[in-house]
């Protein structure tokens, strides 16, 4: 049995945000500890491959400063859309 529960949970990847006015040295540190970074925005990376308890203390050992750690959390219709990528394919068809 699947639960919407776990669905989200699976479609969320394992992704965290973090706030930090250090990026290089956040992104480093992360990096180091086996995380995959990358930079959505001014001071903002996303993570992946790391839980967000390890990246503070990641970021807490390496006394890069932060302000913010959320954990991603996909909404239902990104969890189903994810499920469904690779076996549904919409394609627009030209009619005459």
């Amino acid at each position: 049995e699947v639960s919407a529960g776990g669905v989200i949970t699976d479609a969320s990847g394992d992704r965290i945000t973090v706030r930090t006015t250090a990026r290089a040295q956040a992104m480093t540190a992360l990096a180091g500890a086996g995380a995959e970074v990358a930079t959505t925005g001014p001071g903002t990376l996303t993570i992946s491959n790391l839980s967000a308890g390890k990246a503070v203390a990641v970021l807490t050992a390496h006394a890069v400063p932060f302000g913010e750690v959320t954990a991603h959390r996909a909404t239902l219709e990104q969890a189903y859309m994810e499920l469904t990528h690779a076996s549904v394919e919409f394609r627009a068809e030209e009619t005459s």
